[in-house]
C-alpha cells in the first residue's frame, strides 16, 4: 500500500482480512492497523465501523502483536470520545463505544440495576413520552401521607412537580414507587411499561463499552492458520464438557456484571439476563478460546414446567453471542445470536460448542428450533440461507414432505458446484421447525402436557381452574406426604407439579416422590429440578401431539 492510502481503503482491507488467517493476510491486518493508528479520529459512522473491527480481530487475534495494536487503538478511541462527549453524532450512538450514549428502553428491574451501576449513569431521555396517567399508578404506591397530592387534574410532569422531583431523579423516582410492587412482579412490569420510557446510559468508566466488556481471561488463544469451518459436528457436541470455572464471590460477581453489561450495551434484554439467579451461573471453558456463561432465573420469574437458561458465548474473553434453552426433560427449544460484530466467524463450531454445554449439562438429546431463526418473517434469514447453517450441522426439517425436499436439494448441492439455492425453497423450509435428535424417540413437548391439563380442567371442573388448582394441591399433598409450610416459589411449584399428578394420574410411588422433590427443587436448583425431571418422564406418561 501507499502511503496515501485513503482512510476507507484502509478500512475495507482490514475488514477484508480480519477472519483469514494467512500469512499475507495477517500482515495486511497489521499494515492495516499500523496505518490507521496514525490517521487522526473522526467521530462519523465509520469509526463506529473500524471499532466493531478492532472488536472482531481482538476476538480473534492472529498473534500477540496483532491484539497489541488492537488494545492500542481501544485506549485512543477511548482518550478520543471521551474528549468529544457532548459533540458526538447520531452515527456513534447506541454501538457500545466507549463513553458514547446509548438510548433505549428497558424493563423497571434492569433500569434498577442501572441507577445502581459502578460504570454509568441513566435517567430518562427527553424523546420519551410517558403514556400512562401517573396519577392513577401512583394510587397504588406512594404512602397515604403522599396520596393527597394525587389529582387527575395534573399532567406526569405536573404531578411530579408537585412532588418536587427533579427532571434528573424522575426516573429514579418512577422505579423506587414501583419498587413497592415487588411482590406482584408481573403487574409492576406491566405498568412501569407502559409508561414507554425512553432511558439514556451514560457511560462514566470504559469498563461500560465493548471494548473492555470482557469476562476474565487467563490467557489468549491465537487463531493459527485458519478459522474452522469442516469439522464434525457430532464429534464436537459428544466430546466430554469439562468441569465448570471455580470462582470467587468476587469473580462471580464480576462475571455477572459483565452477563449484564452485555445485553445493556447491545440495548437487548432476556428474562434470564435481567433476572438472573447468582447461584445458578456455571462457566465453561471450551476449545479455540470460547467460553460458555450458562445462568438461569430467579424464583419468582420461572416459567411453569419448563427451565428457561439463557447463554453468553465468550471468544478470548469478548461477548460474541447470546442465546437460551428452554428445557423440559430430554427436550429443548433452542435459540442462538450473534452479535453483529463477530459475524463471519466460526459460527458454525460455536452453535456446536453451546449445544455440547447444554446436552451435557442437563442430559437434553432433542433439541428444537423454531423456524423465525431461520427466516420465517425474518428477510435476513432467507437471504443468508440460514436453513443451511442448521441443516449442516445436523437439524432436520420436523416435516417429512420438507425432510424429503432438503435432502433432494442437498443433492443438487453437492453434485452442482455453484449451485444457488432457489429464494422459494428456502422460504418453504421455514414452514417448519427443524430438530435435532441424538437418538431414541421424540421426547414430550410442554404443548402435548398443557393440553391434557386443559382438558382434565375442563371436563372435571367445568373449566373452574382455582377449583381445579386447589383440589389437585389438596391431593397430591396428602399422597406425596408434603408438610404444608412452603415459601411462594415452593407454592407456585406445587400448584404445577399437583395438575400434573392428577391430569397424568401418577399411581406410582417413585413418580410422586419426584414430583414432590421438584416442588423444593424447581426454586433453588435448576441442575437438580432437571434431573428429577429426567427421571420422571423416564417412564413414558405423555402421549405427543403432532410429529
Amino acid at each position: 500500500m501507499t502511503m496515501n492510502t485513503s482512510r476507507a481503503s484502509l478500512m475495507r482491507s482490514l475488514r477484508d482480512h480480519a477472519n483469514r488467517f494467512d500469512a499475507e493476510s495477517n500482515a495486511r491486518k497489521r499494515d492495516a492497523l499500523d496505518r490507521l493508528a496514525k490517521r487522526p479520529l473522526v467521530a462519523d459512522a465509520a469509526l463506529a465501523d473500524y471499532h466493531d473491527a478492532l472488536l472482531f480481530i481482538g476476538a480473534h487475534p492472529p498473534d500477540a502483536n496483532t491484539l497489541k495494536r488492537v488494545e492500542a487503538e481501544f485506549k485512543r478511541l477511548s482518550v478520543f470520545l471521551k474528549g468529544e462527549r457532548g459533540r458526538h453524532t447520531a452515527a456513534l450512538a447506541d454501538r457500545g463505544l466507549p463513553c458514547v450514549d446509548t438510548i433505549t428502553r428497558f424493563t423497571h428491574d434492569c433500569n434498577r440495576w442501572l441507577l445502581v451501576h459502578p460504570h454509568c449513569r441513566v435517567a430518562l431521555d427527553p424523546c420519551g413520552e410517558p403514556l400512562l396517567d401517573l396519577n392513577a399508578v401512583l394510587k397504588l404506591t406512594p404512602p397515604a401521607l403522599e396520596r393527597n397530592e394525587t389529582t387527575a387534574s395534573l399532567s406526569n410532569d405536573e404531578l411530579l412537580d408537585v412532588l418536587k422531583v427533579k427532571p434528573a431523579h424522575r426516573l429514579a423516582f418512577l422505579v423506587k414507587e414501583l419498587s413497592r410492587l415487588d411482590a406482584t412482579p408481573y403487574v409492576k412490569d406491566q405498568l412501569f411499561d407502559a409508561f414507554d420510557l425512553y432511558v439514556r446510559v451514560k457511560p462514566t468508566s470504559t469498563a461500560f463499552s465493548k471494548s473492555y466488556n470482557r469476562l476474565a481471561l487467563s490467557e489468549p488463544v491465537f487463531l493459527q492458520p485458519d478459522l474452522l469451518r469442516k469439522f464434525d459436528p457430532m464429534a464436537v457436541m459428544n466430546e466430554r464438557l469439562p468441569t465448570p470455572r471455580r470462582m470467587t464471590d468476587d469473580q462471580r460477581a464480576d462475571a455477572i456484571q459483565v452477563l449484564k453489561n452485555t445485553m445493556a450495551l447491545t440495548r437487548r434484554e432476556t428474562d434470564p439476563a435481567t433476572y438472573l439467579d447468582p447461584t445458578t451461573l456455571r462457566v465453561y471453558d471450551l476449545a479455540r478460546g470460547l467460553t460458555c456463561a450458562i445462568f438461569g432465573m430467579t424464583p419468582d420469574r420461572q416459567l411453569p414446567l419448563e427451565s428457561y437458561v439463557s447463554f453468553t458465548l465468550f471468544k478470548n474473553g469478548f461477548p460474541v453471542a447470546y442465546g437460551g434453552s428452554w428445557i423440559m426433560g430430554e427436550r429443548a427449544a433452542f435459540g442462538m445470536s450473534i452479535f453483529e460484530p463477530f459475524r463471519g466467524g466460526e459460527s458454525g463450531f460455536m452453535m456446536c460448542q453451546v449445544l455440547r454445554t447444554y446436552r451435557q449439562t442437563f442430559g437434553v438429546r432433542y433439541f428444537e428450533v423454531d423456524a423465525h431463526q431461520f427466516g420465517l418473517d425474518i428477510p435476513d434469514g432467507i437471504a443468508s440461507g440460514a436453513f443451511w447453517f442448521y441443516f449442516w450441522h445436523g437439524f432436520r426439517p420436523l416435516s417429512a414432505p420438507l425432510l424429503k425436499l432438503s435432502l433432494q436439494e442437498k443433492e443438487r448441492i453437492d453434485k452442482r458446484p455453484g449451485y444457488r439455492r432457489p429464494e422459494k425453497t428456502l422460504l418453504r423450509f421455514t414452514e417448519s421447525n427443524v430438530a435435532l435428535n441424538f437418538g431414541g424417540p421424540v421426547p414430550p413437548h410442554l404443548f402435548d402436557v398443557t393440553t391434557r391439563v386443559t382438558k382434565m380442567i375442563a371436563g372435571e371442573y367445568a373449566g373452574d381452574l382455582l377449583r381445579a388448582e386447589a383440589d389437585g394441591v389438596a391431593r397430591f399433598g396428602q399422597a406425596a406426604g408434603l408438610r404444608p409450610r412452603l415459601n411462594a416459589a415452593e407454592r407456585r411449584a406445587l400448584t404445577e407439579v399437583a395438575l400434573i399428578w392428577h391430569t397424568l394420574k401418577v399411581k406410582d410411588a417413585l413418580g410422586t416422590q419426584l414430583l414432590a422433590r421438584m416442588v423444593r427443587a424447581k426454586p433453588k436448583d435448576v441442575f437438580a429440578y432437571q434431573k428429577l425431571m429426567l427421571a420422571f418422564f423416564s417412564v413414558p406418561r405423555v402421549r405427543r401431539n403432532g410429529p
